[in-house]
C-alpha cells in the first residue's frame, strides 16, 4: 500500500513539476515573442510613412536603396556565422524534437539573438517573409536555455523544446488550441501525459502573456464574417479541391525556385539575399501591398467592394504578385518563414473564388467573405498537411466561430487532394534538404 502510495505522489509530483515548468516557458518565450512583435509592429508603419513620400523627397529612394543593400549584406554574413537560421526554422525545430539533430546550449545562445535580428531585419526591409515560423524557433531556443535550470532535458523526447516552439506559435499568432495540435500533429511528437502538461501549461501562460500584458488580439479582423447559407455549401468541396491543386503548385514552386537559386546563383552567401531585397525596393514604389508577410493586405480583403466586375482584375494581379514575390523572398537562406505568406496567398485566393462566386450568382453579398477564410485553410493545410491545426490556427487568428463547419469540410479535402497529387508536406521536403546539407 505505501509502494503504491509512493509511485501515485511521485508521479502527482513530477506532473506538477512539469506545469511549472511549462507555465515558465511560456512566460519567458511569450515576452521575447512579444518583444520582437513590438519591435516590428512599432518600426514597420514609421516605415512605410516614411517611403510614401519618396516623390515629394528625392533623397528618400537613393537612402533606401543603401539601407536595403547593406541589410542584404549584413544578413548574408549572419547566416553565415549561424546558417540554422536560415529559413522559417521550422524544420530544423521539428528534427531536434524527433532527436535528429544535436544543437548544444551553446549554439543556442547564437541562434536567438541572431534569429530575432535576421527576422526583423528582413521583414522590415519588405521581403515577403512571416514572422511566425522564427518565432517557433526563437520559442524553441528560449526554452532550450531555460532547460539549463531545471536539467530535464531527456525529458520525453525534448519536450520542453516543443513546449517552447508551441509557445512561440501561440505568441505570434494569438492561437494557443493551434499551438498545442501543432506539437503532435506537425512535429509527431509521441503524446505523453506529461508531454501534453508541459506543452498545454506553456500554451495557456503564453497566451494569457501575449493577450492580457502586451495587449494583442486578434490578427484578422474577420469576426464578424458569415458562413455561406445551407444552399451555398456546395462550393465548400470545390474550394477544397482548388486550394489543395493551388497549395501543390505553390509547394513545388516554392521549392524548385529555392533550389534551382541554390544552385545557380553566381553569388556567395553574402550577397544572395540581395537580388529580393532589389526587387522589394522596387516594389516599395510601385506595390507596397505586397510587401511583408501580409497581415494587412489579407485583413483589408474585407473591405473589398461586393462588386466582382471592379475588384477580380486587382485581386488577380495583387495574388500573382504575391506569389512571385514570396517565391523569390523565401531564396538566399534568408532568415524568415513562410506561413504568414501562405496565409496572405490563400486569402487572396479565397477572396478570388468568393469574388467569383458572386458574381456568378452563386453566393450572395453577406457570404462571399467567408471564401477569404475557406481560402486560408485550404491552401495551409494543403501545404503543410496539418487539418487540425490549420483549422484551429485560422479559426483563433480570425475570430470567425461560424466558418468552423466550413473550413473542416474545405481543409480536409485540401488535405486528401494534395495527398492524391502526391506532393509531400512543405516542411518534409525543407527537413530532408537540411539533413541532406549537414551530412555533407
Amino acid at each position: 500500500m505505501d509502494e503504491r502510495h509512493n509511485k501515485r505522489w511521485t508521479r502527482w509530483a513530477n506532473r506538477s513539476l512539469l506545469a511549472l515548468e511549462g507555465t515558465l516557458t511560456g512566460v519567458a518565450c511569450a515576452f521575447v515573442i512579444c518583444l520582437f512583435r513590438l519591435s516590428r509592429d512599432s518600426a514597420a508603419p514609421v516605415i512605410a510613412t516614411w517611403l510614401s513620400s519618396w516623390k515629394e523627397h528625392w533623397y528618400t529612394a537613393p537612402l533606401w536603396l543603401f539601407v536595403l543593400v547593406a541589410a542584404a549584406r549584413f544578413l548574408g554574413w549572419l547566416v553565415g556565422r549561424v546558417p540554422l537560421i536560415s529559413g522559417s526554422g521550422i524544420p530544423q525545430t521539428e528534427l531536434i524534437v524527433r532527436g535528429r539533430l544535436h544543437i548544444s546550449r551553446r549554439e543556442w545562445l547564437r541562434i536567438l539573438p541572431a534569429k530575432f535580428a535576421g527576422c526583423l531585419i528582413s521583414t522590415l526591409g519588405g521581403l515577403s517573409l512571416g514572422r511566425e515560423g522564427p518565432c517557433i524557433q526563437m520559442g524553441a531556443a528560449t526554452a532550450a536555455l531555460l532547460t539549463g535550470l531545471w536539467d530535464r532535458f531527456w525529458f520525453s523526447g525534448h519536450i520542453h523544446i516543443a513546449a517552447g516552439a508551441a509557445a512561440g506559435m501561440t505568441a505570434a499568432f494569438g492561437s494557443p488550441v493551434a499551438g498545442l495540435l501543432f506539437v503532435f500533429e506537425e512535429m509527431k511528437s509521441r503524446f505523453t501525459w506529461g508531454g501534453f502538461i508541459a506543452v498545454g501549461f506553456a500554451v495557456a501562460s503564453a497566451e494569457v502573456i501575449t493577450r492580457f500584458v502586451f495587449g494583442f488580439g486578434l490578427v484578422f479582423p474577420f469576426s464578424h464574417v458569415q458562413a455561406p447559407s445551407l444552399a451555398e455549401c456546395w462550393l465548400l468541396p470545390v474550394m477544397g479541391v482548388a486550394m489543395g491543386a493551388a497549395g501543390v503548385f505553390y509547394n513545388k514552386a516554392l521549392l524548385g525556385t529555392k533550389n534551382f537559386e541554390a544552385a545557380h546563383t553566381p553569388l556567395s552567401q553574402n550577397w544572395r539575399i540581395l537580388p529580393p531585397m532589389l526587387v522589394a525596393f522596387v516594389l516599395a514604389l510601385t506595390c507596397p501591398a505586397v510587401l511583408g508577410g501580409g497581415e494587412d493586405l489579407a485583413g483589408s480583403l474585407i473591405r473589398f467592394a461586393a462588386d466582382p466586375s471592379a475588384v477580380l482584375l486587382s485581386l488577380l494581379l495583387l495574388a500573382a504578385l504575391k506569389i512571385a514575390f514570396s517565391l523569390l523572398s523565401y531564396t538566399g537562406n534568408v532568415p524568415g518563414g513562410i506561413l504568414m505568406p501562405m496565409l496572405c496567398i490563400g486569402a487572396l485566393l479565397g477572396a478570388l473564388c468568393g469574388q467569383a462566386a458572386l458574381g456568378a450568382g452563386l453566393v450572395d453579398e453577406t457570404s462571399w467573405q467567408s471564401f477569404i477564410i475557406y481560402g486560408m485553410a485550404g491552401f495551409f493545410v494543403s501545404m503543410v498537411r496539418v487539418p487540425l491545426t490549420g483549422i484551429a490556427l485560422v479559426t483563433e487568428m480570425s475570430g470567425a466561430l461560424c466558418c468552423l463547419p466550413g473550413a473542416f469540410v474545405v481543409a480536409f479535402i485540401a488535405s486528401w487532394t494534395a495527398d492524391a497529387l502526391r506532393c509531400p508536406p512543405v516542411y518534409d521536403s525543407l527537413r530532408a534538404a537540411i539533413v541532406v546539407s549537414r551530412k555533407k
